[in-house]
């Protein structure tokens, strides 16, 4: 569930606010993975901090503990790599260094992270920024300061674990890959503190600058526009901590304020929800794109009631989306990450959309049905509940997502599509009700 952010936090137009509550202050990064959300929970300390997964129900569970100071996260449903930088505090067992968690959304006890290295504790002192690389491999970054920063790959063969990239920087701030596979990495002057991006070309292993002049440089990642979001900047009174946005001009403006720090970053591939650690906060806060929801095929003076969210409908001829969502087993598009029989769907619900030609009244009642189906899914039921939950509000808000599973359909001929059907009804103290069709549909 993502009720309303704080009211501190300004996003920018076209994006509705919420956060993901978290039972403590949220530390380092975050990283989402298929309908789970991880992030680091505890204090800095030797061995006091701990990783988390938050699923889609709420349930919190510790997937590592014995951590120092988590720097970043990154990962997929066969690894989740952790940097930790606090390894020469007094009495830590590990650190300086890359662990990793195998098959991370099912893990159901903790695991120590002595023994979880990639590379030997104290091999990259200020281990921070993590970036995978289309074959999933990792790149750190190392903020040392005084023209001594690196960036650091892991090899493919050979010892130690990590060779070093690039070196000669100050403080290296996040990392991330565009689609082309440059590596596009941060830097903050250990003089003046302005904030740089670098983008370094793997295939004419050369280095340039991307983007400068900066209020600071933390995290990084590219959105569902292609733009690059910065964190850990400021604004020019220093009242709050920012996030900007950059353009493949290198261009910044500011995308988001009212952050005590906006620190790790990350962004659902699918939805193109934007997922911030501010310092401090025990939320994750949210910002999920208007343009990524699908109002259901109703009529315009009522379709923004509620919209369905996290789904991607195909297209018509006329480049109109239909109330169609086909995945095949498998694909990204699959939230459980295997080819094992089924797809995964995740779906969500936003409340009083933002759009043009639609004023919504206010909300009395809503229910899901799944035609066809004599006993609906209890992650829809659940999403009903949410949304029922949030009629009373006045501003944008979504809830969810949750899982819909579709399984295939077993022949002697072999697998065979399947399909499940939602139906929304959104009921407001004046007019007809808004009626939002979807049809999830998997293929072997």
């Amino acid at each position: 569930m993502s009720p309303p952010a704080q009211s501190s936090v300004v996003g920018p137009p076209g994006y509705i606010v919420g956060q993901v509550p978290f039972p403590g202050t949220v530390q380092g990064d975050v990283a989402v993975i298929g309908t789970a959300v991880f992030t680091g929970q505890g204090t800095f300390g030797p061995g006091t901090q701990s990783l988390v997964r938050r699923d889609w129900d709420g349930t919190v569970t510790t997937v590592m503990n014995g951590l120092n100071s988590i720097g970043g996260l990154a990962g997929n449903h066969q690894y989740l790599f952790v940097t930790d930088n606090g390894g020469e505090q007094a009495g830590a067992a590990t650190g300086d260094t890359v662990l990793v968690v195998s098959n991370p959304t099912s893990v159901s006890a903790p695991i120590n992270a002595v023994g979880a290295e990639i590379a030997p504790p104290g091999s990259i002192p200020y281990a921070q920024g993590i970036a995978l690389d289309a074959a999933g491999r990792p790149y750190v970054g190392d903020p040392a300061g005084d023209n001594v920063g690196k960036v650091w790959r892991y090899r493919l063969f050979g010892w130690p674990p990590f060779e070093q990239l690039q070196s000669g920087y100050d403080y290296i701030a996040g990392l991330a890959f565009d689609p082309s596979g440059r590596l596009f990495f941060g830097e903050v002057n250990a003089v003046t503190f302005e904030g740089r991006v670098y983008v370094f070309n793997p295939v004419t292993n050369t280095v340039s600058l991307f983007a400068t002049g900066l209020s600071g440089a933390y995290d990084q990642v590219f959105d569902h526009r292609g733009k690059l979001l910065v964190s850990g900047g400021f604004t020019p009174s220093f009242s709050s901590s920012t996030i900007v946005e950059i353009d493949s001009a290198g261009n910044a403006t500011q995308f988001a304020e009212g952050f005590a720090f906006s620190t790790g970053l990350d962004v659902d591939p699918i939805s193109g929800r934007v997922y911030v650690v501010d310092f401090g906060a025990s939320a994750l806060t949210t910002f999920t794109p208007v343009e990524r929801l699908f109002p259901g095929g109703g009529v315009v003076a009522s379709d923004c009631w509620s919209e369905f969210s996290d789904v991607l409908p195909l297209l018509n001829k006329k480049g109109k989306p239909t109330s169609k969502v086909v995945c095949k087993d498998g694909d990204a598009c699959d939230r459980d990450g295997a080819e094992n029989g089924s797809c995964l769907f995740a779906v969500g619900l936003c409340l009083r959309v933002p759009r043009t030609g639609c004023t919504p009244p206010t909300l009395t009642s809503l229910e899901i049905t799944q035609p066809g189906q004599p006993t609906p899914d209890a992650s829809v039921v659940q999403l009903q509940t949410w949304a029922q939950g949030a009629l009373t509000g006045t501003s944008p808000e979504c809830v969810g997502p949750v899982p819909v599973q579709v399984p295939l359909i077993s022949t002697p001929k072999g697998l065979r599509p399947a399909q499940k059907k939602l139906r929304v009804r959104t009921y407001g103290s004046s007019g007809r009700p808004d009626v939002d069709r979807l049809t999830l549909r998997c293929t072997p």
